[in-house]
């Protein structure tokens, strides 16, 4: 029935006889899954007090279901069955669990088929899963106008995941062009499947670095009025933009090179 109505795998361990088989094929099970079906059937009667007992290992699997979820933040699924007339027992007294009572197997299958459908995804992310989905974010990058120090750049995002980015630098021929330029809060915001522009300041002349990194002639420190001492004052050239992102709690860097053209004269950058 898992496997019919659930996109997951049902997992059944029975007969675990060594400390290691109920290591790896029962606690570890329990950590990796994503749901819980719980049947409580009598399992027998206490001596002396008017108590029928369900199994005390399930009632141990409650209980680590419950530290996963309330302590390790990883919540499951759980559909949990109690024969009529069993006590509540352990750490159920202390939880609030939808219980559905149930005197027939039948009973048990009939809620299943209406209960499973609803379980069509995890309630949670374990580590490894969270870093697939982060490396698997993408982003394209425009460089938009600039002046000065002022520079704006066009992220858009075409995943389901939002992101932050925490720093933005400008590179061309392997060299940096600016400063790490870093949000004045926690972060530039980029939300699923949108596009945002943000205005940074790089600190730096970032026209006049261009013109150093493109020229093939010596570099002159001062503005060149005359086009004898390097490149031209207007001229194209590639710029590497460098964002450092965190997605997921996971740190992504992305890198999207873009040819620009530089006016050195007027200290302005225009994206291409």
């Amino acid at each position: 029935m898992v496997a019919k109505y659930t996109p997951f795998e049902g997992y059944f361990a029975e007969n675990q006889t060594t400390l290691k088989a109920l290591s790896e094929n029962i606690l570890r099970r329990l950590y990796e899954s994503v749901g819980l079906i719980v049947i409580m059937h009598h399992r027998g009667k206490i001596e002396g007090r008017d108590i029928i007992r369900a199994s005390v290992w399930i009632e141990q699997e409650v209980a680590i279901a419950t530290l996963m979820e309330q302590i390790l933040r990883r919540p499951l699924h759980v559909a949990l069955f109690v024969q009529r007339g069993t006590a509540i027992e352990g750490i159920r007294q202390q939880l609030q669990l939808n219980a559905y009572p149930f005197t027939t197997g039948e009973e048990v299958i009939a809620r299943l088929r209406e209960e499973l459908p609803l379980w069509t995804e995890p309630l949670y992310q374990g580590d490894e899963e969270r870093r697939k989905v982060a490396d698997s974010v993408v982003l394209s990058v425009k460089t938009d106008n600039g002046h000065q120090r002022n520079y704006t750049i066009q992220v858009k995002n075409h995943s389901k995941i939002d992101l932050n980015i925490k720093c933005i630098s400008l590179w061309s021929k392997s060299q940096r062009v600016s400063e790490p330029a870093f949000p004045p809060d926690s972060g530039w915001p980029v939300p699923a499947e949108k596009s945002v522009s943000y205005l940074f300041d790089a600190r730096e002349d970032v026209a006049h670095r261009l013109w150093q990194l493109d020229g093939s002639q010596p570099v002159m420190q001062h503005v060149p009025v005359l086009n004898y001492f390097g490149p031209p004052n207007q001229f194209k050239c590639e710029v590497m933009v460098e964002l450092q992102c965190e997605v997921l709690g996971y740190e992504r860097n992305f890198k999207e090179t873009r040819t620009v053209q530089v006016d050195f004269i007027n200290r302005q950058i225009t994206g291409l």
